[in-house]
C-alpha cells in the first residue's frame, strides 16, 4: 500500500506534464480553398502561408491549396501582380479566396527625359524593364537585357561571339543613310549605340547587375525632349544607389555552360567518299585511290565537333550600400568570364562602381556616382571566317598530323585551311578601359520649385592586336609574319542646367521644366601596321621590320548646345496635358543650318477615372493617347556636306 499511494503523485506529474504536449497535437486543422482572380479564373502557383511561421504551400493548376494549421491562426495569399490578401481561420476549413490586381505599379516612377513621371500619368510610350526582370536574365550586356522584355523593341545579335555588339530597332527602321541605333543615357551619360563592327559593342563594357531600372522612350512625343539624337528612340538606364539604414552586404553569381544546341548534318568521311566516286564517274573530278573502297573508311574528322566545345562562363558580382538619414552609400564590383563555344572566343569583363549622396543643408543635395571596366574580348574565330572555313572543310583532313602538328590539306589548290589550327596559333583580341562619371547639386529655392546642375563624362580607351604567325599546315603554307595594333581615345562631356517645379493646386497638377546644355564629343585613333617578324614569339609592333611599316591615324570633335523645356498639366487625374519643345545645335553640320527645333505634344484620357467606371471589375485601367513629335538624327559623319556638292541651274 505505501508503494502505490508514493507512485499516485509522479503519476499526477507525468500527466501534468504530457497534457500541453497532447492539447498541441491537437491544435492544427486541415485548411482547403481556391485562389482566384477577379474573372474568375483560378490562379496556379499562388503561395498560401501561415502568418508568423514557414508553414505555407502553393496553389496546383485548378487554384487549390491544401494546408495544416493553426485554427486560430491567420493565412497570407499572394502572387506576382496582385494584392495580397490575409485571412483569419477562425476554426473555418474551406476558404474561396478573390486576388484583386496590384494597380501600385500605376504609381511607380518612371524616368522620362530630365526628370521622373508616375506611370499613370505618362502620355507618350514609354515601357520599363524592372530590376527583377534584369537579375533574371543571364546576360553579358545590358542590349542583350532588353531581348524580350520590352514591347516594340527587337534585339538582334550582329554576331554569336561572346562581348559582340546587337542591333536595336524600336518600332523599325527610321533611317535608309544613317544609323538605326537608339541612344542609351545611362545616369545622364549619353553613349551612342551603333558600332562599327559586328565585334564592337560599346555597351559590353557595362555590368547588367548595377542597373536598377531600364525605360525605353518609343514614340516621338516621349522621345523629342532629346532633339536631334532621339530618332531611333531613347533608353535611360539608371544604376544603383545607396538606401537609409544599416550597411547590407549582397553577392549573387552564378556558374554554367554554354553549347551548341544544333548542329549541321554534314557528310562523314564514308559519305563524303561516296560523293567524291560519283562526281568522278561523271568527269567533274579525277578519281582518287583513297576512296576506292569507301565503305572501309570511318566517320573522319568532324570539324564542328572539334572547333566548337562546351563553354563555361561564370559571372560574380559584390555590392555593399547603406547610409543614414544625410548620406547614403553604394558600392559594387563584378567580374564576368565567359568563353567562347567555337575556340578562338571569349570574353572577360572588370567593374566596380560607387555613388555617394549628401544632404548637405535642407534646401541642397550633392551626389556623384562613378563606374569603372576594363574588358578583354578575344576575336579570332570571327574575323579570320574560322566557322565558314570549317564549314566547308572535308572531313578527310585531320585537325592534327603523327608528330603533333597541326595537320592540312595534302594541295593548297581549291582547298580551305585548319581552322583549328588557325584558330589556336593566332592572336586577335581588343582591349577597353572606360571611366564614366556623374556629379550633381540641387537645390530647393523655393515650395515646388528645384534648380539641378550635373556634369557627366565618359573617357573610354581601346587597344586592338593582331598578331598573324608563320606556320604549315599540310600543302598549305604561311612565311609571312604581320602584326597589327590600333589605339583609340573617346571623350565625352556634358553640362546640364534643370529648373522644374511642380505644384498641385486642388484638382489641378503642373509640372514645368526648363532646361540648358552643352555636349562635346571628341575621339582620337592611331593605327600601326608591320611584317617581316624574325620568329613567331616576339609579337610586339617593334620588332617587326621597319621597311615594311604602314601607319595611319585620324581625329574628330563634335558639340551640341541645346534648350529644352517641358510642362505636364492634368485635371481631376483624368485629362492629361504633355507638351515638350527643344531646340538643338550641332556642330556636324553646316554653319547655316546647325539649328533645329524639336516641338511635341501629347493628350490622355483616363477614361478608368471616370465615374462611369470607377466601380467596374473587369476594367481598372484604361486610358486614351493622342501624340505628335518632331525628332531628329545628328548620326552622320562630321562635315558631311564637304563631301560632295551641286550647282544651281541657271
Amino acid at each position: 500500500m505505501r508503494n502505490k499511494n508514493h507512485r499516485k503523485p509522479f503519476r499526477l506529474l507525468l500527466l501534468l506534464l504530457l497534457f500541453p504536449f497532447c492539447t498541441s497535437f491537437a491544435q492544427t486543422i486541415t485548411v482547403k480553398g481556391i485562389v482566384k482572380d477577379t474573372a474568375g479564373e483560378p490562379i496556379i502557383g499562388a503561395n498560401v502561408v501561415e502568418v508568423g511561421t514557414t508553414n505555407g504551400t502553393i496553389t496546383d493548376i485548378a487554384g487549390n491549396f491544401t494546408l495544416n494549421a493553426s485554427p486560430r491562426g491567420k493565412l497570407t495569399v499572394s502572387f506576382i501582380g496582385y494584392q495580397n490578401q490575409n485571412i483569419d481561420i477562425s476554426s473555418n476549413t474551406q476558404f474561396n479566396v478573390i486576388l484583386k490586381d496590384d494597380t501600385k505599379i500605376l504609381s511607380e516612377v518612371v524616368v522620362v527625359g530630365y526628370g521622373q513621371m508616375k506611370r499613370s500619368d505618362l502620355t507618350g510610350s514609354v515601357v520599363s524593364v524592372s530590376s527583377d526582370a534584369i537579375a533574371k536574365s543571364v546576360t553579358t550586356s545590358i542590349d542583350q537585357v532588353l531581348q524580350g522584355k520590352a514591347a516594340g523593341v527587337q534585339v538582334q545579335q550582329n554576331t554569336g561571339m561572346p562581348g559582340g555588339s546587337s542591333s536595336i530597332r524600336i518600332r523599325g527602321v527610321n533611317s535608309l543613310n544613317a544609323s538605326n541605333e537608339p541612344i542609351f543615357v545611362i545616369d545622364g551619360v549619353i553613349i551612342d549605340g551603333s558600332t562599327s563592327s559586328g565585334n564592337d559593342n560599346a555597351l559590353a563594357s557595362i555590368n547588367p547587375s548595377d542597373i536598377v531600372s531600364m525605360d525605353v522612350l518609343k514614340d516621338a512625343s516621349a522621345t523629342a525632349i532629346y532633339g536631334a539624337r532621339a530618332a531611333n528612340g531613347v533608353i535611360i538606364i539608371t544604376t544603383k544607389r545607396g538606401t537609409k539604414g544599416e550597411a547590407s552586404i549582397t553577392y549573387d553569381g552564378y556558374v554554367g555552360w554554354q553549347q551548341m544546341p544544333v548542329k549541321l548534318d554534314l557528310l562523314n568521311l564514308r559519305e563524303y567518299g561516296i560523293l567524291k566516286n560519283e562526281r568522278a564517274e561523271l568527269g567533274i573530278v579525277q578519281d582518287d585511290n583513297y576512296f576506292v573502297r569507301p565503305d572501309l573508311l570511318g566517320n573522319g574528322t568532324d570539324w564542328q565537333n572539334e572547333l566548337f566545345n562546351t563553354a563555361m562562363m561564370n559571372n560574380h558580382n559584390l555590392s555593399v550600400m547603406g547610409g543614414n538619414e544625410n548620406n547614403t552609400y553604394a558600392l559594387g564590383a563584378g567580374y564576368l568570364n565567359q568563353d567562347g563555344i567555337a575556340i578562338g572566343s571569349g570574353f572577360k569583363r572588370l567593374s566596380l562602381r560607387g555613388s555617394f549622396d549628401s544632404q548637405v543643408k535642407k534646401y541642397m543635395k550633392v551626389g556623384i556616382n562613378f563606374a569603372f571596366s576594363n574588358s578583354e574580348q578575344k576575336v579570332t574565330v570571327s574575323d579570320e571566317s574560322l566557322i565558314k572555313i570549317a564549314l566547308k572543310q572535308t572531313p578527310n583532313v585531320a585537325v592534327r598530323n603523327a608528330d603533333g602538328n597541326y595537320d592540312g590539306p595534302d594541295t593548297n589548290e581549291f582547298v580551305q585551311n585548319n581552322p583549328v589550327g588557325l584558330a589556336m596559333i593566332k592572336d586577335n583580341r581588343n582591349e577597353k578601359t572606360g571611366i564614366r562619371a556623374n556629379t550633381y547639386a540641387e537645390a530647393t529655392l523655393l515650395d515646388g520649385l528645384t534648380y539641378k546642375t550635373e556634369l557627366s563624362f565618359d573617357y573610354g580607351i581601346t587597344n586592338t592586336y593582331k598578331f598573324d604567325p608563320s606556320y604549315k599546315f599540310g600543302a598549305i603554307v604561311n612565311d609571312v609574319r604581320e602584326g597589327a595594333t590600333s589605339k583609340s581615345y573617346s571623350k565625352f562631356w556634358s553640362w546640364r542646367n534643370i529648373l522644374t517645379y511642380s505644384k498641385t493646386f486642388g484638382t489641378h497638377t503642373i509640372n514645368a521644366m526648363a532646361g540648358q546644355e552643352m555636349q562635346k564629343s571628341a575621339w582620337e585613333y592611331l593605327y600601326g601596321y608591320r611584317s617581316g617578324y624574325l620568329t613567331n614569339g616576339a609579337t610586339d609592333l617593334d620588332a617587326g621590320d621597319a621597311t615594311t611599316a604602314k601607319n595611319n591615324g585620324s581625329s574628330g570633335a563634335n558639340s551640341i548646345l541645346s534648350y529644352f523645356g517641358r510642362v505636364f498639366y492634368s485635371y481631376d487625374d483624368r485629362y492629361l496635358l504633355t507638351a515638350t519643345l527643344r531646340r538643338d545645335g550641332s556642330s556636324k553640320f553646316y554653319k547655316n543650318n546647325r539649328w533645329g527645333w524639336f516641338p511635341s505634344s501629347a493628350l490622355a484620357w483616363k477614361i478608368s477615372n471616370e465615374s462611369f467606371l470607377q466601380d467596374n471589375e473587369v476594367i481598372n485601367n484604361l486610358k486614351l493617347r493622342l501624340g505628335w513629335g518632331a525628332v531628329g538624327n545628328q548620326n552622320v559623319e562630321n562635315y558631311a556636306y564637304n563631301l560632295s556638292s551641286t550647282k544651281k541651274r541657271e
